[in-house]
Protein backbone atom coordinates (compact mmCIF):
# COMPACT_ATOMS: atom_id res chain seq x y z
CA UNK A 1 0.00 0.00 0.00
CA UNK A 2 2.40 2.71 1.06
CA UNK A 3 1.75 6.03 3.06
CA UNK A 4 -0.98 8.37 1.06
CA UNK A 5 -1.21 12.25 1.63
CA UNK A 6 -4.95 13.76 1.50
CA UNK A 7 -5.96 17.36 0.88
CA UNK A 8 -9.22 18.31 2.63
CA UNK A 9 -10.95 21.65 1.65
CA UNK A 10 -12.41 23.33 4.73
CA UNK A 11 -13.43 26.57 5.55
CA UNK A 12 -11.23 29.01 7.95
CA UNK A 13 -13.62 28.47 10.66
CA UNK A 14 -13.32 24.30 10.53
CA UNK A 15 -9.55 25.16 10.43
CA UNK A 16 -9.72 27.20 13.63
CA UNK A 17 -12.00 24.48 15.23
CA UNK A 18 -9.54 21.62 14.38
CA UNK A 19 -6.47 23.42 15.50
CA UNK A 20 -8.11 23.57 19.34
CA UNK A 21 -8.45 19.80 19.44
CA UNK A 22 -5.55 17.59 20.12
CA UNK A 23 -4.34 15.84 16.62
CA UNK A 24 -6.06 12.28 17.32
CA UNK A 25 -9.43 14.27 17.89
CA UNK A 26 -8.40 16.60 14.61
CA UNK A 27 -7.73 13.46 12.91
CA UNK A 28 -10.66 11.49 13.92
CA UNK A 29 -13.14 14.15 12.56
CA UNK A 30 -11.28 14.45 9.57
CA UNK A 31 -11.40 10.83 8.95
CA UNK A 32 -15.38 10.79 9.59
CA UNK A 33 -16.57 13.85 7.77
CA UNK A 34 -14.00 13.67 4.82
CA UNK A 35 -11.35 10.45 4.30
CA UNK A 36 -14.53 8.15 3.95
CA UNK A 37 -15.72 7.63 0.88
CA UNK A 38 -19.33 7.54 2.15
CA UNK A 39 -18.22 10.39 4.32
CA UNK A 40 -20.78 13.65 4.63
CA UNK A 41 -18.07 15.98 2.63
CA UNK A 42 -15.99 13.57 0.62
CA UNK A 43 -16.24 14.85 -3.03
CA UNK A 44 -13.39 13.60 -4.81
CA UNK A 45 -11.02 15.95 -6.52
CA UNK A 46 -13.62 18.97 -4.72
CA UNK A 47 -13.16 18.51 -1.10
CA UNK A 48 -10.55 15.41 -0.92
CA UNK A 49 -7.71 15.19 -2.83
CA UNK A 50 -5.51 12.04 -2.48
CA UNK A 51 -2.28 11.15 -3.57
CA UNK A 52 -0.26 8.06 -2.56
CA UNK A 53 3.52 7.01 -2.41
CA UNK A 54 5.12 9.93 -4.54
CA UNK A 55 3.77 12.64 -2.72
CA UNK A 56 6.66 12.99 -0.83
CA UNK A 57 8.98 13.13 -3.43
CA UNK A 58 6.57 15.74 -5.16
CA UNK A 59 5.91 17.81 -1.79
CA UNK A 60 10.05 17.94 -1.32
CA UNK A 61 10.55 18.88 -4.86
CA UNK A 62 8.38 21.71 -5.37
CA UNK A 63 9.68 23.56 -2.05
CA UNK A 64 13.26 23.04 -3.27
CA UNK A 65 12.03 24.72 -6.43
CA UNK A 66 9.83 27.72 -4.20
CA UNK A 67 11.37 31.10 -5.75
CA UNK A 68 8.68 32.99 -3.84
CA UNK A 69 10.29 35.31 -1.27
CA UNK A 70 8.70 34.27 1.79
CA UNK A 71 9.32 30.59 0.81
CA UNK A 72 5.51 29.76 1.25
CA UNK A 73 5.78 26.36 -0.22
CA UNK A 74 7.07 25.21 3.63
CA UNK A 75 3.63 25.81 4.51
CA UNK A 76 2.89 22.57 3.05
CA UNK A 77 4.72 20.55 5.73
CA UNK A 78 1.85 22.01 8.11
CA UNK A 79 -1.09 20.19 8.94
CA UNK A 80 -3.85 23.08 8.48
CA UNK A 81 -3.22 26.01 5.66
CA UNK A 82 -5.54 28.99 6.19
CA UNK A 83 -7.03 30.52 2.85
CA UNK A 84 -4.75 33.47 2.81
CA UNK A 85 -2.14 30.80 2.46
CA UNK A 86 -3.94 28.84 0.39
CA UNK A 87 -4.10 31.53 -2.11
CA UNK A 88 -0.54 32.31 -2.03
CA UNK A 89 0.60 28.63 -2.54
CA UNK A 90 -1.48 28.29 -5.26
CA UNK A 91 0.42 31.45 -7.31
CA UNK A 92 3.65 29.65 -6.42
CA UNK A 93 2.08 26.11 -7.61
CA UNK A 94 0.64 27.48 -10.97
CA UNK A 95 4.08 28.67 -12.36
CA UNK A 96 5.66 25.11 -11.30
CA UNK A 97 5.99 22.39 -14.04
CA UNK A 98 6.94 18.85 -14.27
CA UNK A 99 9.78 20.11 -16.37
CA UNK A 100 11.21 22.62 -13.32
CA UNK A 101 11.03 19.62 -11.03
CA UNK A 102 12.89 16.95 -13.18
CA UNK A 103 15.66 19.67 -13.42
CA UNK A 104 16.05 20.29 -9.62
CA UNK A 105 15.64 16.43 -8.79
CA UNK A 106 18.60 15.03 -6.83
CA UNK A 107 18.01 11.41 -5.54
CA UNK A 108 20.69 11.78 -3.24
CA UNK A 109 19.56 15.02 -1.60
CA UNK A 110 15.83 13.26 -1.30
CA UNK A 111 17.72 10.25 0.42
CA UNK A 112 19.50 12.75 3.18
CA UNK A 113 16.32 14.17 3.62
CA UNK A 114 14.23 11.00 4.64
CA UNK A 115 11.66 11.69 2.20
CA UNK A 116 9.24 8.44 1.44
CA UNK A 117 10.28 6.85 -1.52
CA UNK A 118 13.27 8.48 -2.46
CA UNK A 119 14.96 5.28 -3.13
CA UNK A 120 12.60 3.89 -5.81
CA UNK A 121 12.79 4.92 -9.34
CA UNK A 122 10.82 8.11 -10.33
CA UNK A 123 7.92 8.02 -13.08
CA UNK A 124 7.67 11.21 -13.99
CA UNK A 125 4.29 10.79 -15.69
CA UNK A 126 2.91 9.22 -12.59
CA UNK A 127 4.42 12.28 -10.22
CA UNK A 128 2.80 14.87 -12.79
CA UNK A 129 -0.73 13.41 -13.28
CA UNK A 130 -0.72 12.15 -9.68
CA UNK A 131 0.66 14.27 -7.20
CA UNK A 132 1.93 17.59 -8.85
CA UNK A 133 -1.37 18.09 -10.62
CA UNK A 134 -3.29 17.04 -7.38
CA UNK A 135 -1.13 19.72 -5.37
CA UNK A 136 -2.54 22.13 -7.81
CA UNK A 137 -5.93 21.31 -8.16
CA UNK A 138 -6.63 20.97 -4.77
CA UNK A 139 -4.79 24.46 -3.85
CA UNK A 140 -6.55 26.30 -7.22
CA UNK A 141 -9.98 24.93 -5.99
CA UNK A 142 -9.39 26.26 -2.28
CA UNK A 143 -8.09 29.48 -3.66
CA UNK A 144 -11.47 29.70 -6.21
CA UNK A 145 -13.60 29.43 -2.70
CA UNK A 146 -11.60 30.83 -0.54
CA UNK A 147 -11.68 27.95 1.99
CA UNK A 148 -8.44 26.66 4.13
CA UNK A 149 -6.42 23.36 3.36
CA UNK A 150 -6.02 20.13 6.14
CA UNK A 151 -3.27 18.17 4.88
CA UNK A 152 -3.41 14.69 6.47
CA UNK A 153 -0.92 11.65 5.85
CA UNK A 154 -1.98 8.06 6.34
Amino acid sequence: MGIICELYRLSDSEIEELKKLNIDDAEEYLDEKFAWVDSVYHKQNDTVFSMDKGWGITRFLIQEYDKSPNKILAKLNERFVKSNDVKLINKELESIEIEDLKNIYNQEKLIENHVYHANYEVHWEYINNYHLKLYKSGFKKASELNSGIAITYG
